[in-house]
């Protein structure tokens, strides 16, 4: 038996994505936690992200979930500034905001209708005409009838991200083991390779491998959602601003890199980059900006993201002793990432959650 197997911890989390090292991580210090991954943290879904933080561009009212995730997005200027004092890593986090650009009459109403109800709940946002979105983001040739920009929308570089906060976990004291096939839970139990594991609190934070464990109570209906992706290597500052128009979208990096998204999926755990998926983001990469159509392609992949049947989170206490939630995070995990680690640490620590999580507790299905 290996040292680190015959240790107690407080807390175990497992699933070594965004979500789940911020939860170690901000658990940390105040507990011992002890983090499993089935493979090398942060490779999977959080790996694949685009990054973009921007509950504003798809909401339609300010339902649950939206204050859900526009509280997590005011906490995360706070939390890119600790990551970098913990760290030293820069994760490519952008202040410049997105524009929403709509080329039909009906997309320039929805725009409009989101313009009026944001504005008058106080949120920043401006209305612009084709031609404000010309002096902005020249390069911009798809026709525009009224577009939607939202100053305070941010992203961030997933990959970076991870590293950072993966940083920040050793820094505080977690303890992180990869390669590790957790196969079933039990009370204040984890099992894996003929192993049981004890902790006050085990956390299950592994998105779409979540509902593979054994002994889950209630079961977590939980499926993949394939996003296909890709990045443009484009002349450093030719796009400043996140662009979304329609389904697809920009997130321009500092460093030159255009990431193209995404596609949304209903196929299993196929993990396959395919003529169909890359040719709709490239002639919407093109529809949105011909010029973009000289720039070399410098990587496409896909991601599997964790989505429920209603297509929210699931946090909070399983019927099993000791056991709880933070999985299904669908598009959200970068974005959800502050709030769900803030969350987790109030439930193990005996704290009622600052926000309420009845929308998504565990035995709403």
């Amino acid at each position: 038996m290996a040292p680190w197997e015959a240790a107690m911890y407080d807390v175990i989390v497992i699933g070594g994505g965004i979500i789940g090292l911020s939860i170690a991580r901000e658990i940390a210090g105040r507990k011992s936690v002890l983090l499993l991954d089935r493979g090398a943290t942060g490779q999977g879904t959080s790996r694949a992200a685009a990054g973009m933080l921007s509950p504003l561009s798809e909401a339609d009212d300010q339902g649950p979930f939206f204050q859900l995730c526009r509280t997590s997005l005011a906490m995360y200027d706070r939390f890119i500034e600790e990551l970098k004092k913990e760290s030293g890593l820069d994760v490519a986090y952008s202040t410049e905001g997105l524009l929403a650009l709509a080329s039909s009459e009906d997309s320039a109403a929805t725009l409009c209708r989101r313009y009026e109800w944001q504005r008058q709940a106080g949120f920043r946002v401006e209305l612009l005409s084709a031609r404000h979105i010309q002096q902005m983001e020249p390069l911009v040739t798809a026709p525009v009838v009224n577009a939607l920009f939202m100053p305070d929308e941010r992203s961030v570089a997933p990959r970076l991200l991870v590293n950072a906060v993966r940083e920040s976990c050793f820094q505080r004291g977690v303890e992180i083991r990869t390669g590790v096939h957790v196969d079933a839970i039990s009370p204040n139990t984890v099992h894996f390779a003929h192993t049981a594991m004890e902790a006050s609190s085990i956390i299950l934070a592994s998105g779409v491998w979540s509902a593979q464990f054994g002994g889950v109570k209630p079961p977590i209906p939980i499926a993949p959602r394939k996003g296909q992706i890709l990045s443009l290597g484009m002349p450093i500052g030719a796009f400043r601003r996140m662009i979304r128009w329609g389904s697809s979208y920009f997130v321009p990096r500092s460093t030159g890199e255009l990431v193209v998204g995404a596609t949304n999926e209903d196929v299993g755990f196929d993990s396959a980059v395919t003529p169909a998926g890359l040719g709709r983001l490239l002639a919407d990469a093109q529809a949105i900006s011909s010029r973009v159509g000289s720039y070399p392609i410098l990587e496409t992949w896909t991601g599997l993201r964790p989505a429920t049947p209603d297509e929210l989170p699931i946090l909070g206490a399983s019927a099993v002793p000791g056991v709880y939630y933070a999985t299904g995070h669908y598009r959200n995990g970068i974005l959800l990432a502050p709030i769900t680690a803030a969350i987790m640490a109030d439930i193990v620590e005996g704290r009622e959650p600052s926000v309420n999580i009845k929308p998504y507790s565990p035995s709403r299905f």
